[in-house]
């Protein structure tokens, strides 16, 4: 029965201390992704302006739709990830 909460092996510092652990590597995970996020989305941003300036051909516009879709999905990523912090 003693180990079956297994709370009573861990002194309630230190279980708050591995919380407090979990919660900051979590933090640090979405920070980097949000990051990841950001610098894609200036790429893709780069790109679409490209693609704007080119001839279009039914080549480019195909490819300008796929980039446009992927720079709107990352961008609803990034914005979910910041509301969660808010």
């Amino acid at each position: 029965m003693e180990g079956s909460s297994g709370s009573s092996n861990n002194p309630p510092g230190k279980k708050k201390t591995t919380e407090l652990e979990t919660l900051r590597k979590e933090h640090e995970e979405k920070q980097l992704r949000k990051q990841q996020l950001m610098l894609r989305r200036q790429e893709l941003k780069k790109q679409i302006e490209n693609h704007k300036n080119k001839e279009t051909s039914e080549e480019a516009k195909q490819a300008f739709k796929q980039l446009s879709q992927e720079y709107s999905s990352l961008r609803e990523e990034y914005n979910q990830l910041l509301g969660e912090h808010h």
